[in-house]
């Protein structure tokens, strides 16, 4: 497994799907953050996001459905907003809880991976973007 990865938004009513990590995790057990995963050996970064999230929720997800916003940290690790279709619903396949939440929900609590930096980005951005 590589260091880089991607960290997808999935974005259903203007919220976006948060996921909390159970207490097997070593890191940031019992956090909220936003999914994401890292790109095993080969992998472009859109195989790696369409994979995460099939195998996080369940949703069997087209690339055409995604775009790329952002690098967050480095290079190496992008950032993807993908909407779902109204008939594609996340099944809870990883972790502790997932739940819809607000921008502002979302700033209200401590995340992991030290994501409290890219919700401040994503608010900068769907303000931008008129989401």
């Amino acid at each position: 497994m590589k260091e880089s990865g991607v960290i997808f938004v999935l974005l259903k009513d203007n919220k976006i799907l948060m996921q909390q990590r159970d207490g097997n995790c070593k890191k940031f057990p019992y956090m909220w953050c936003i999914p994401g995963g890292g790109q095993d050996d080969g992998e472009s970064y859109e195989e790696t996001l369409l994979r995460e999230i099939k195998e996080e929720f369940n949703i069997d997800l087209k690339i055409e459905q995604c775009k790329y916003i952002m690098n967050y940290i480095d290079e190496s690790n992008k950032v993807y907003l993908c909407n779902l279709y109204q008939n594609q619903i996340p099944v809870f396949n990883e972790g502790m809880d997932m739940k819809w939440m607000s921008i502002n929900e979302i700033k209200n609590i401590k995340l992991g991976f030290n994501q409290d930096n890219l919700i401040l980005l994503l608010e900068d951005y769907f303000k931008i973007q008129n989401i």
